[in-house]
């Protein structure tokens, strides 16, 4: 972690992330108790958007990657390389059944949240950005777990 980073989480960063949370929350409610027909769509954009944040996060690791001054050539490909993977498995999950697909984000969500704790201290990355994660991933976790429940 960068010396003197900040413990806190920036409000930008806080404020930007968690309203990222606001479809998740939408689209269950309207799959929990909305009529089948915008319980079906809301069921579709739910997949849909995990996918678009899934590819987001797994590219949040690029960035890192190629920023970070400790990395040689291998950790560069290792990071770079782990880094698509998060959008492939999105697009995967796109093409199963619907509840296949949200248990894929589901998985790589959690796999993501755990090789961050292993990529945040060799990037040097700020202090707050594992609480960050640690935070939004819960979100994104609990609903679309809520969502199978359905």
């Amino acid at each position: 972690m960068q010396a003197g980073a900040s413990a806190r989480i920036p409000q930008p960063a806080l404020a930007l992330g968690a309203s990222g949370l606001l479809p998740f929350a939408a689209f269950l409610f309207g799959l929990w108790f909305g009529p089948a027909d915008l319980s079906a769509w809301c069921a579709k954009a739910l997949l849909n958007y995990g996918m678009v944040i899934l590819a987001f996060v797994g590219a949040l690791h690029w960035a890192f990657a190629m920023q970070a001054s400790g990395f040689d050539a291998a950790d560069r490909w290792t990071w770079m390389g782990w880094s698509v993977m998060p959008a492939l498995a999105a697009w995967a999950a796109g093409m199963l059944p619907w509840r296949f697909g949200i248990g894929v984000l589901l998985a790589v969500f959690l796999l993501h949240l755990a090789l961050d704790h292993v990529l945040a201290p060799r990037a040097a990355l700020p202090s707050w950005y594992l609480r960050l994660r640690r935070l939004l991933t819960a979100g994104v976790v609990a609903f679309l777990a809520a969502a199978l429940a359905h």
